[in-house]
């Protein structure tokens, strides 16, 4: 299990372009293997006897009608933008 860890890491480190120490790597390796156990031990109760909840607090949501109301004129909205271009908001780059 300890080497499929560290090859998980090692791949999560590449795809998020971030580089962990071999410090660094221990501790996160031992906080996922305390993670992992936690799981594996709420994986072990039995709840066969335990109703499903679909909601854990006894009363229900407080929810309103949604109210149509009138919006907001394409020059309104573009008044609060930094940058406009051809009636267009205009966003930063993205790599």
């Amino acid at each position: 299990m300890s080497e499929d860890l560290k090859v998980w890491l090692e791949r999560i480190s590449r795809l998020s372009l971030i580089r962990i120490s071999s410090e660094e790597e221990g501790t996160i390796l031992n906080d996922m293997r305390k993670i992992i156990e936690f799981f594996n031990t709420i994986n072990s109760l039995d709840l066969s006897n335990v109703e499903p909840l679909f909601m854990v607090l006894k009363d229900e949501p407080v929810v309103r009608n949604d109210e149509v109301g009138e919006g907001l004129s394409v020059d309104e909205v573009l008044k609060n933008v930094k940058e406009v271009e051809g009636g267009f908001i205009k966003g930063p780059r993205t790599a």
